[in-house]
C-alpha cells in the first residue's frame, strides 16, 4: 500500500490493496469501510424519508441522525488509516525476536495504538448501530432492506474490530488491562446483540 489515504482511494485501488500480500490495509481497514458504509446508507434512508407528511414529526430527529451519520461516515474513514498505521508498525516488530521485541522501545506504544484502534472503530460501530436500530419505525418502509444491510454492515464492523482487540489482548503483560480488555469486549458483543436483534428490522 502507499501512503496514499484509504478515503482518498477508488473502490478499484482499494480492493486491489486489500488483495494484496501486504500487512495493510487488512481486516481493520476492511471493517472500517463497511462502517463508512452503513452510515452512509442510514443517510440515504433519512434523505427519502424527510419531505414525507407522515414524518414530518420526526423531522427533527431525523435531521440530528442524518448529522451524526455524516460525521461517523468521515470518522471510520479516517479509523480506516489509522488501524493500518498501527497494524504496519505492529506487524514491523512482530519480525523480531519475543524478547527484543518486548524490550524495544516502540513495542508497547505500537501494541497499545493497535489495540486502541479497533476499540475505535468497535464503539463508534455500536454508535452507528445503536441509532440505526431506532429508525425502523420513523423512516419509509420502502427503505426497509437498505435500513436491515446498514444494520448488518454496523454489526459486521463491530464484531470484526472486535476480533482485532482480542486477537492483540494476550501481548499485553498488564494482567489488569487484559482482563479489562476481556470484559470490554464481552460487554462490546452484548450490546452490538441487543442493538442488532432491536426494531423489528430481521
Amino acid at each position: 500500500m502507499n501512503d496514499t489515504r484509504i478515503s482518498k482511494m477508488s473502490l478499484d485501488e482499494f480492493t486491489a490493496a486489500l488483495a494484496m500480500k501486504a500487512p495493510v490495509p487488512g481486516g481493520g481497514a476492511a471493517a472500517a469501510c463497511i462502517l463508512a458504509q452503513s452510515a452512509a446508507l442510514g443517510s440515504m434512508v433519512i434523505a427519502y424519508t424527510i419531505g414525507k407528511p407522515q414524518f414530518a414529526p420526526h423531522q427533527p430527529r431525523l435531521e440530528r441522525l442524518d448529522t451524526f451519520f455524516a460525521v461517523a461516515r468521515i470518522e471510520a474513514l479516517d479509523l480506516a488509516d489509522r488501524d493500518a498505521t498501527a497494524y504496519l508498525a505492529l506487524s514491523t516488530l512482530w519480525k523480531l525476536h519475543a524478547q527484543d521485541r518486548r524490550a524495544h522501545a516502540q513495542w508497547h506504544t505500537a501494541l497499545d495504538e493497535a489495540i486502541a484502534s479497533p476499540t475505535a472503530i468497535a464503539d463508534l460501530a455500536l454508535g452507528v448501530l445503536a441509532a440505526l436500530a431506532g429508525m425502523s419505525q420513523i423512516t419509509s418502509a420502502q427503505l426497509s432492506s437498505d435500513l436491515q444491510i446498514a444494520k448488518r454492515f454496523a454489526h459486521t464492523a463491530l464484531e470484526s474490530a472486535l476480533l482485532n482487540v482480542q486477537v492483540n489482548l494476550p501481548q499485553l503483560d498488564d494482567l489488569a488491562a487484559r482482563e479489562s480488555g476481556l470484559k470490554y469486549l464481552l460487554d462490546r458483543r452484548r450490546e452490538g446483540a441487543r442493538l442488532f436483534g432491536s426494531g423489528g428490522d430481521h
